[in-house]
C-alpha cells in the first residue's frame, strides 16, 4: 500500500478548502515515467522540503507536528526523513523512499501541516533529486517553488555552475506534463543543497 493511501486511511493526511496545491506536485508521479524513458534520469528516492524557520511556540509545534507525522509514516512505510538547519535560517526536511509516489505525498502531507499550522509563507521549495544511468557524476533536480506554484531544473557541475543546456532539455522533455516555469530567469539556483 502506497504512503498517500495510508494517510487517507489513518486520516493523518488532512485536505481542507485552503490546502496547498497538490495537483502541482503530484503530477511529478507521472512526469517522472518521461523522464525516466527519455533522458534516463530515475529519482534517487531523496527529496527535500525547505522552510524559513521562525522563532515561537507555533512554530515549533507545527515542526513537533511534522515529526510525529513522520514517525507515523515511518512505522507505515518504507520512510525515513531528518532535518537539517542550514546557515541562512532554512529547516530542510530531507526525506527517502524508494517509491517517488510516497515521496510526493509525505511533501505534500509535510506542506499542508506546515499550511495548517498558519506558517504557508515559509514554505520555499521542494528538491527532488535525479540521477542518469548513464552519467553519475553529478545529480540532476527537480526544484518545486511554492511561490511560483511551478517546477524548474537545476543541474549543478560544482560549487558555482550549473549546465543550462541540460536544464533546458529536461524542462522540453515534460513542460507538457507539469507546470514549469519558462522563464529562466527565475531559475533560482539552490547550490548549498542538503540532498
Amino acid at each position: 500500500m502506497n504512503l498517500f493511501r495510508i494517510l487517507r486511511k489513518k486520516g493523518n493526511y488532512r485536505t481542507n478548502k485552503n490546502q496547498i496545491d497538490s495537483d502541482a506536485l503530484f503530477s511529478l508521479s507521472s512526469a517522472h515515467v518521461t523522464l525516466e524513458t527519455k533522458l534516463n534520469l530515475r529519482s534517487t528516492g531523496k527529496a527535500a522540503i525547505g522552510l524559513k524557520s521562525v522563532s515561537g511556540r507555533l512554530f515549533a509545534e507545527t515542526i513537533e507536528e511534522i515529526k510525529h507525522f513522520l514517525d507515523v509514516s515511518m512505522t507505515e512505510a518504507d520512510l525515513s526523513y531528518k532535518m537539517i538547519n542550514d546557515s541562512y535560517g532554512y529547516l530542510w526536511i530531507i526525506l527517502q523512499c524508494k517509491k517517488i509516489e510516497d515521496i510526493i505525498s509525505g511533501i505534500s502531507a509535510v506542506g499542508q501541516i506546515v499550511h495548517d499550522g498558519n506558517f504557508s509563507k515559509q514554505l520555499f521549495v521542494v528538491l527532488f533529486q535525479f540521477s542518469n544511468a548513464n552519467n553519475r557524476s553529478n545529480n540532476r533536480y527537480l526544484i518545486y517553488s511554492f511561490a511560483l506554484n511551478k517546477f524548474y531544473p537545476f543541474v549543478p557541475v560544482n560549487k558555482n555552475e550549473r549546465d543550462n543546456e541540460i536544464e533546458r532539455e529536461i524542462m522540453k522533455t515534460i513542460v507538457d506534463e507539469m507546470p514549469f516555469e519558462k522563464d529562466v530567469s527565475l531559475w533560482y539556483p539552490i547550490w548549498d543543497h542538503i540532498l
